[in-house]
């Protein structure tokens, strides 16, 4: 368990650094209190971010659940939009820019990484095709390692 962590923590570092973003974080689907939870967090500011739990379908990460495909913010955000998107992490790590792309196998969905930038410099197309790749790399990892039933 201790290596499929540190493999899991390893890849969301490597994303962090591969999009130059300020955090990247795995989330992950609790079907059964059907809320989103937070985990293996990389450049985190908030002591609150581990413990914050939502709605799968709220915010940006629940349209990447919902779409089965990247979302980002394409612009920085104002305070007043971040609280409007409803995307929690976004307030506490004080995000203006963020894209959340869904963990998939087998055509359903088990989660999200979300990161983001605590400056106004948006994501180019390469980061992001950058993150999808690395997000697909982590779906197989977790699989592999049957993380996920």
């Amino acid at each position: 368990m201790k290596m499929l962590e540190a493999n899991i923590a390893d890849m969301i570092e490597q994303m962090k650094r591969d999009t130059d973003s300020d955090i990247a974080i795995l989330g992950s689907i609790d079907t059964s209190k059907r809320k989103l939870r937070w985990s293996f967090a990389n450049g985190s500011i908030s002591e609150r971010t581990l413990q914050v739990e939502q709605k799968p379908n709220a915010g940006l990460s629940g349209t990447a659940i919902r779409s089965a495909r990247l979302a980002c913010t394409g612009k920085p955000l104002t305070d007043a939009e971040r609280f409007k998107i409803g995307e929690p992490i976004l307030l506490a790590e004080q995000l203006r820019i963020a894209a959340s792309i869904p963990i998939l196998m087998n055509s359903s969905i088990y989660g999200v990484v979300l990161m983001g930038r605590r400056s106004e410099q948006t994501y180019s197309r390469e980061e992001l095709e950058i993150a999808t790749h690395l997000a697909k790399e982590l779906s197989f990892i977790l699989f592999k390692q049957q993380v996920f039933d």
